[in-house]
């Protein structure tokens, strides 16, 4: 490494000074991945990449630097003086990512003797805000993405649509995402500034919805998912109504709730499952009243007494909460609510919010003509078209049509 450089760049920096045919110098910091990190994908065992330096001046910290190698081009031919693991033909062939300013803006995120490979890592970590594809893995764990851009990058283009269209990201994904997976490689610049954009926008619904404190990461992950299609505008105005009323009946989609709550993916997953589970078993909204944290990483450190011993106690619970099945194979609401959806629908005209206590009382009954009465009752307090057209079917049957009393036609004699 060279000395007397600014503290804020990697540790293995090395300067590279390069020489033209005119004469000229232009410096590049060069960095190579470690073995470990070239295993990762396919093409990545010589991988090299270099940043340039926009002035000598902002690199330097004290006296003069030195540069580590300094390469001489004469025609195609390119001659090196001084020491490096990095060869000419690496050098020639590195991915360029832009100025040494990317890497100081990269460094308050960073730990002392962070070395280049590491800020490679968080400067990826950074674009895949944006652009979710970038750690894409084949089956084999390999970044199948990574490889693809990189090869292209060595040949001076962009990646082609048929190469993205070989990695796991794209075979997953919509024809829409895909879409955008395309524009971003072939217009960076337009599509930089629609996420821009979009994420402005974003930004002022929360602050219209009342919210105070905006969190980057949540930002972020609602923008990637309206960017790529993944979000409608009804999708993000539910997911800011939610964040700025926690109480709403409203599931925050798991990557934006593991954004917000500052947990991985996987346990936010983990968790919805445990909740769909224990509402399966005892109804919607129920899991409210468990610690479902807790519970999933009970269920993470003994699955079997989760299987054996938990859900036979939400089962019993089930039965006690509707005796009707006491001593039957029915373990589950969710055993017996599609039917009761269907008869609710047929006697009011429109679907049962089931966590109100006129649902429950309904479904705790075998009482055919009290649900009658219960879902009636509903759809009185709610004026629903269904109870109306059944008002007016009874006072038909009782005291005839209009204009029948005039005719002789009534019930009255």
């Amino acid at each position: 490494m060279a000395a007397n450089l600014i503290p804020q760049l990697p540790s293995d920096t090395q300067v590279w000074q390069e020489i033209n045919e005119s004469g000229q110098s232009i410096y590049y910091l060069v960095y190579k991945l470690p073995k470990e990190a070239a295993e990762l994908s396919p093409g990545l065992q010589n991988f090299t990449f270099r940043y340039k330096v926009k002035d000598l001046k902002e690199i330097t910290a004290t006296g003069t630097v030195t540069p580590d190698v300094v390469i001489t081009k004469n025609g195609e031919v390119y001659s090196t003086e001084g020491s490096s693991n990095i060869t000419a033909d690496d050098y020639t062939n590195s991915f360029y990512f832009g100025d040494h300013t990317q890497l100081a803006s990269i460094h308050g995120g960073m730990e002392a003797g962070a070395v280049g490979y590491e800020y490679f890592v968080e400067a990826l970590e950074q674009e895949s805000k944006y652009k979710p594809y970038i750690f894409s893995k084949n089956a084999a764990g390999q970044y199948d993405y990574l490889a693809v851009a990189l090869e292209a990058a060595k040949e001076g283009r962009t990646a082609r649509e048929s190469e993205l269209a070989q990695t796991t990201w794209w075979l997953k994904h919509t024809a829409t995402e895909r879409q955008q997976m395309n524009a971003a490689h072939k217009d960076p610049a337009t599509f930089s500034a629609n996420g821009i954009k979009t994420r402005e926008e974003i930004i002022g619904k929360m602050l219209s919805s009342g919210l105070t404190t905006l969190d980057p990461a949540v930002i972020d992950a609602i923008t990637q998912k309206k960017q790529y299609g993944i979000f409608d505008d009804n999708d993000v105005n539910n997911t800011i109504q939610k964040l700025a009323n926690p109480l709403i009946r409203f599931t925050l989609d798991p990557e934006v709730k593991a954004a917000l709550e500052g947990k991985t993916l996987e346990t936010i997953e983990l968790t919805r499952q445990m909740e769909n589970t224990i509402n399966s078993i005892l109804g919607p909204g129920t899991s409210d009243n468990f610690n479902l944290e807790q519970l999933t990483a009970d269920y993470a450190d003994n699955p079997t007494a989760f299987t054996q011993e938990f859900l036979p106690k939400l089962q019993d619970q089930f039965q006690t909460t509707y005796a009707q099945y006491k001593g039957t194979n029915v373990k589950a609401y969710e055993e017996i609510a599609p039917s009761l959806r269907s008869e609710w629908v047929s006697i009011t005209g429109q679907k049962a919010d089931e966590t109100t206590a006129q649902w429950k009382q309904f479904a705790a009954t075998n009482d055919i003509a009290e649900r009658k009465d219960i879902a009636f009752a509903a759809a009185a307090d709610l004026g629903t078209q269904a109870y109306r057209d059944q008002v007016i079917s009874d006072l038909e049957n009782n005291f005839g049509k209009a204009g029948a009393r005039a005719t002789g036609g009534g019930s009255f004699r």
